[in-house]
């Protein structure tokens, strides 16, 4: 049985990010505008193909991404970035071995490409190799090259949480947004963080932000009717929790309104 997908991995962004659809020409991106790989770093048939394997992972076609990112390497088999997305695949696949093999390759190849430092990041902190994920966040965050370091960030904080270090992970959530304020995932992060600690004031700003940058998604919607109700607001409550039921029917976030 494959591995859900990492909430960052992809394009840097889950948390129900509304990533974008299958773009064939250019570099992939989220809803944010961020690459999902570097467009212009490796140009030739490889980077192509990399780029195609990263929109269809985005989409879901996993078996068309793995195609395309085997294309990749086979045109290039010295291309950092194909190597990297490789392992994106491979870890969706829930193939972790392979993953690491070619998050490892990518590295050896281009010991500087932060894309893969971040994706490899993100894939140990998931095996709860927390040090070892550390070093591999700090190497994205800390590149000169890396013009989206708030990225390399949020998946810190993340991991962070992971580890049940709150204040940790607040500090890199807000690092992350002082860098890029109109982050959605570390501002839906930020939500719930503060929401978690009863800050509902500042749960409903951070939600008010991540609206204005992203669509509204399950957790976000679940979010609004928690954060209402603790307010007092009973009307706006009920029309999120209408949104809630009309656009994610099927979502985990109904059944947790239903026990609460």
């Amino acid at each position: 049985m494959g591995m859900s997908p990492n909430p960052l991995l992809l394009a840097v962004a889950a948390a129900a990010l509304g990533l974008a659809g299958c773009q064939t020409t250019g570099a992939a991106r989220d809803v944010s505008g961020e690459s999902v790989v570097p467009g212009a770093q490796a140009p030739g048939k490889d980077q192509v193909y990399v780029e195609l394997a990263a929109a269809y992972l985005m989409e879901g076609q996993i078996g068309v991404a793995l195609a395309k990112a085997q294309q990749a390497v086979e045109v290039n088999p010295s291309s950092s970035n194909g190597h990297n997305v490789l392992g994106l695949v491979y870890e969706r696949m829930g193939e972790a071995g392979k993953a690491e093999t070619e998050y490892q390759e990518s590295l050896r190849l281009s010991p500087d490409n932060y894309y893969a430092h971040n994706a490899y990041g993100a894939f140990l902190c998931k095996q709860r190799r927390f040090a070892e994920s550390e070093t591999e966040f700090q190497a994205a965050i800390t590149n000169p090259l890396n013009q989206s370091p708030w990225i390399a960030m949020t998946n810190a904080a993340i991991c962070a949480q992971d580890q049940g270090d709150r204040a940790s992970a607040e500090r890199q959530f807000r690092d992350a947004l002082q860098r890029n304020p109109r982050f959605a995932p570390a501002l839906l992060r930020m939500a719930r963080l503060t929401a978690d600690a009863g800050d509902y004031q500042s749960a409903r700003q951070y939600l008010e932000r991540y609206g204005a940058v992203a669509p509204a998604s399950a957790e976000s919607l679940y979010l609004l009717v928690r954060v209402e109700r603790q307010i007092g607001s009973r009307n706006k409550a009920a029309a999120y929790e209408r949104m809630l039921r009309e656009r994610f029917p099927d979502s985990a976030e109904i059944q947790r309104l239903r026990t609460q």
